[in-house]
């Protein structure tokens, strides 16, 4: 007799058909990688102000989930590929010894300057600044890409934190996925796992549901599933993807808070999502990117481009229709804001937030090693 995983895994092997969704989402996706001048950055003489690129994501999560719980105090904060922002990184010990080096009066025309920043670093560092500490505790749950299909190690800070840890895995094979479900179960992890990418975030009906059960989920630490149902090309009209997803037992599904990217949701819609089709309570998550614009949206404008506004930097990594933000810009912060607190006003239990890893790319711009 097969057991449900070996069940689950073969019907996600049958799944071998052709499919044009793709989720636009980190890890998984590829639309715009670095370009050659972008990959050989050499910066001879640092720029005059540097800025630190994680606080300032860090204090953009911490902004909306502050609003959010003000309204909602079981408001859920779901995030994505967050997982460094937990902890006080080598790159922000080189930027407070460049500061530090900077106000010492050290030439930072100097050749060498980068060379003499570890002069000027602290002699203690501990593993979890002030500032990962408020950003952890402003989040409820961290997504993270192939964690389980692939041995990817938490961070003890991830492991310690009390957060709930969510995987999603593209899994090799049948067996790998298997595999993958006993050790969430065993780690206590919840899994949204694949093995063919064309299916993944896409149909409501084809994904198989692990850990099936019939308790009332309040909050991301009840939940024993969980669906990214994130691309909506196969649904044509918004009642057929609400009705595919009244009749799943799924018990946390997240979901782009516009239909289509701009149809949206009524609380009474909203809130009839939140049922099983056991009749048993489950959490809708809206998802939201904190720092790309996207074409689609409704806050775009028709003559925006790449650098026109200036906060509007280069094309996303993992989406044709996007441009990553300076996302401490106050005009995008303004922007977020509001795509938020519709969120939050429409009924949804939680939001997903995406986006964060785009901290790297400008730390790569402005390189302290």
């Amino acid at each position: 007799m097969l057991r449900p995983s070996n069940i689950l895994s073969l019907t996600l092997a049958l799944l071998l058909g052709c499919a044009d969704a793709k989720a636009a989402l980190y890890g998984f996706s590829e639309a715009n990688p670095y370009t050659y001048e972008e990959e050989i950055l050499d910066i001879k003489v640092p720029p005059e102000r540097m800025i630190n690129y994680r606080q300032k994501m860090r204090d953009n999560i911490i902004m909306l989930s502050n609003f959010a719980k003000s309204k909602n105090r079981d408001f859920q904060i779901l995030v994505h590929e967050g997982e460094d922002l937990l902890n006080k990184y080598l790159w922000e010990y080189h930027l407070e010894g460049y500061n530090a080096a900077r106000r010492a009066g050290v030439n930072a025309s100097d050749p060498s300057f980068l060379a003499k920043i570890k002069a000027y670093m602290p002699e203690h560092q501990p593993a979890v600044g002030s500032p990962g500490r408020y950003y952890m505790q402003s989040i409820d749950g961290i997504v993270l890409n192939n964690l389980l299909c692939h041995d990817r190690q938490l961070t003890p800070t991830a492991r310690d934190s009390g957060l709930k840890i969510i995987s999603i895995d593209k899994c090799e094979n049948p067996l790998k996925y298997d595999a993958a479900i006993e050790a969430s179960a065993g780690k206590q992890i919840l899994l949204y796992g694949f093995l063919n990418p064309d299916f993944a975030f896409n149909n409501a009906k084809i994904q198989p549901l692990v850990n099936e059960n019939a308790r009332n989920i309040y909050k991301l630490a009840d939940a024993g599933n969980i669906l990214f149902l994130i691309e909506e090309d196969n649904y044509h009209t918004k009642a057929d993807f609400i009705n595919d997803i009244r009749n799943s037992n799924f018990d946390v599904i997240v979901i782009r808070p516009l239909f289509h990217n701009k149809i949206p949701y009524t609380p009474e819609e909203i809130n009839s999502l939140k049922f099983k089709k056991n009749g048993t309570k489950r959490l809708i998550i809206g998802m939201m990117n904190v720092s790309e614009a996207n074409d689609a949206a409704y806050y775009w404008k028709k003559s925006w481009k790449i650098g026109a506004p200036t906060w509007l930097k280069r094309a996303s990594f993992v989406d044709p229709h996007a441009a990553i933000t300076e996302y401490w810009h106050e005009d995008w912060k303004k922007i977020i804001a509001k795509y938020f607190q519709g969120i939050v006003d429409s009924g949804f239990d939680g939001a997903f937030l995406t986006g964060l890893e785009n901290h790297h790319y400008f730390e790569k711009q402005t390189p302290l090693d």
